[in-house]
């Protein structure tokens, strides 16, 4: 699938920029989904900044268009470690509770 590939290849570059101060790497993946941990609520707080404060070259860029990620919903850390305790990956569930969990 080349939007899982394309999505799966900006997650090296975004955590490689920030790996030497505070990594910032996905803690779960699904075809086409991420979920990473963050400072805030805002999609904004997952981008890694270049020194020129604009989003360092090489990683997610937020938008609509082909190539760019869209914020599918925001929870908190507490939500994603209850669901990996019980086996299950918070990357199925982003859009809500009722995506089965079949092929996990």
């Amino acid at each position: 699938m080349k939007t899982a590939l394309a999505t799966h290849g900006q997650a090296a570059p975004t955590g490689a920029v920030v790996f030497d101060q505070d990594a910032l790497l996905p803690i779960a993946l699904l075809s086409g989904c991420a979920v990473y941990p963050a400072a805030g609520p805002s999609p904004l707080d997952v981008l890694p900044y270049g020194t020129a404060g604009k989003p360092a070259p090489g990683t997610f860029r937020l938008g609509v268009s082909p190539g760019m990620v869209k914020h599918e919903g925001t929870q908190p850390l507490f939500w994603a470690v209850e669901l990996m305790e019980q086996q299950h990956n918070p990357a199925r569930h982003t859009k809500g509770d009722d995506t089965p969990d079949d092929g996990e």
